[in-house]
């Protein structure tokens, strides 16, 4: 580097002290973007630290963490992300979303001094209640099997598509917790087959159900189908003869892989 560079006025302090009102500022400490925007403190940081991650990091920050792996938050983005996950019934307690991947990136966005301060203050920004999150269930395999031998019990429908409408929580914990709704239902001691053979299938409901699950993302690869939609799969291949000839039906010609 010319030693003119030198003479910049930066020293370790500066660079370190810049760094972190940048962060403050809810700023894109990424390489590229110094690049573009600050060529000056990333070319100091360079000299003076050996690299900018190592300035990052002298600074406070985890650089792997706060500038490689999590996008920008915005506090519209941490509304809008709690938003949904509040609508798909997530557990949005601050125990749980610390300790999810999916949402623990959010988490302490919304926290920062720039952005809400806590995480009960995000919550009430994007219209939940603080109060009634904390009244969120805790789940674990026993609490899930009890639950649904008593719905069982009851008399209430256990197929895939009434629990995502009538008790999404259960549902939720049930996918996570055993790795599949089916799987859920045999821990309990219930037979899937015995749950969807009540389910009166035509061709009309079989597309219906298809093309539902398809504009909801699913995997509609057969070995996901024959483990998590048991019921559907079996119907689709008596109606159609093949659950590819009943995707097929659907106008739905994707040549589906099984996702890892």
């Amino acid at each position: 580097m010319p030693a003119g560079r030198r003479r910049s006025g930066w020293n370790k302090d500066k660079i370190v002290k810049q760094v972190q009102e940048l962060d403050e500022a809810g700023e894109d400490l990424s390489y590229n973007s110094m690049a573009n925007k600050h060529q000056g403190l990333l070319a100091a940081a360079n000299y003076h630290f050996g690299s900018w991650g190592k300035a990052v990091e002298a600074a406070g920050l985890d650089y792997d963490r706060d500038v490689r792996k999590i996008p920008k938050w915005t506090r519209e983005r941490i509304i809008e992300t709690i938003r949904e996950a509040h609508a798909a019934g997530e557990d949005l307690s601050w125990t749980n979303v610390t300790r999810n991947k999916e949402y623990s990136a959010l988490a302490y966005a919304a926290i920062r001094d720039n952005q809400f301060g806590s995480w009960d203050a995000a919550l009430e920004a994007a219209g939940v209640d603080p109060a009634e999150v904390r009244r969120y269930e805790s789940w674990d395999e026993d609490k899930i099997i009890r639950r649904i031998k008593k719905r069982h019990k009851a008399g209430k429908p256990l197929n895939s598509k009434a629990m995502q409408d009538q008790d999404s929580k259960l549902f939720n914990a049930a996918l996570n917790y055993f790795d599949g709704w089916d799987r859920a239902l045999q821990a309990a001691g219930i037979d899937p087959e015995e749950v969807y053979k009540r389910r009166r299938w035509s061709k009309e409901i079989i597309r219906q159900e298809i093309k539902e699950l398809n504009a909801e993302g699913e995997d509609l690869a057969a070995p996901n189908m024959r483990e998590n939609h048991s019921s559907l799969y079996s119907a689709a291949c008596k109606y159609f003869g093949s659950w590819t000839a009943a995707r097929e039906a659907c106008g739905i010609t994707k040549n589906f892989h099984r996702k890892r």
